[in-house]
């Protein structure tokens, strides 16, 4: 029985079980990820059995120490600052490498008046525009799915196909994704974001610790480089520790906040004074933002 068909599944199913924790405090907000996990001969499918699913994050935990934890920390701070981002005044959401990512449907309410662009692999955005049809009935007219391969660089030219508008303020959620891209493919993706969004827009992501991918030793590292080595899918792209802040001010951006596994722990997965899990120890999430005057590079 296989793990997962993919990364994006795998990420799915764990938000999945994240939506189920009993208390409301370390709660995963993404009650939709059930439905858009298949069924089948996959560990993933348990998520979808109710006399199984509690026995998914235990399982999870025990192959990869601080998935679980860590998909419940991430999806609720990039919710987090996706909304306040939007109450500051944001117009467009442009979430790259989507995968079966369910904001554009439960945070609907939120993103009336907004345009959505998910973007992804050609074959990646095939299984979501299936799984959305399957799910719901129909595709949203308020979502444009745009196929394009990040390491390409051709970013810019696909969004700009879908109708996206570099002089609209915007959000850029990037989850789950940087590990997975050729040093090139990052620069191109921060060089997007510079030139053709408007001032504001926030761009917001997770990334790995160079050091991690070099072999240091991090609470989790070993166990994901061998999981997601043995689908096909190795992680290649790190950032060196506190060095985030310079690669983003390279490129044009100014760094906000950078959060790792203290952190989001602190905010995200206590259940008063206790910790109700530890999320991996050599991931963080960066807010950025394009500034209102252009830096000097």
């Amino acid at each position: 029985m296989r793990l997962a068909a993919s990364t994006a599944e795998g990420a799915a199913a764990l938000r999945a079980a994240g939506a189920r924790e009993r208390d409301r405090r370390v709660r995963g907000p993404d009650r939709l990820a059930e439905h858009l996990v298949p069924g089948g001969l996959r560990l993933t499918a348990l998520v979808k059995v109710p006399m199984l699913r509690a026995a998914a994050p235990r399982l999870a935990e025990r192959l990869m120490p601080g998935s679980y934890w860590y998909e419940i920390a991430r999806v609720r701070h990039m919710d987090a600052l996706l909304r306040t981002e939007l109450e500051a005044g944001a117009r467009q959401l442009v979430i790259l490498g989507a995968g079966l990512d369910s904001r554009a449907h439960r945070l609907a309410h939120r993103l009336t008046g907004v345009r959505t662009f998910e973007v992804d692999h050609p074959a990646a955005a095939a299984v979501k525009r299936e799984r959305v049809m399957r799910v719901f009935g129909a595709l949203p007219r308020r979502v444009r799915y745009v196929e394009a391969d990040l390491n390409a660089g051709k970013l810019a030219a696909a969004l700009a196909a879908a109708g996206h508008q570099d002089h609209l303020r915007s959000v850029v959620l990037w989850s789950g994704v940087s590990p997975y891209l050729g040093a090139r493919g990052v620069a191109a993706v921060l060089d997007w974001v510079a030139r053709h969004t408007a001032p504001g827009t926030a761009l917001v992501f997770d990334y790995v610790f160079r050091e991690a991918l070099d072999g240091i030793w991090f609470y989790g590292a070993p166990q994901l480089r061998r999981r997601v080595a043995a689908t096909g899918e190795p992680l290649v792209f790190g950032i060196p520790q506190g060095a985030c802040g310079a690669l983003l001010a390279a490129h044009g951006l100014v760094l906000l906040s950078d959060y790792g596994a203290d952190e989001l722990e602190r905010r995200h997965l206590l259940r008063g004074e206790r910790q109700a899990g530890r999320p991996y120890g050599f991931v963080s999430i960066a807010h950025a933002r394009v500034p209102e005057v252009a830096m000097r590079l």
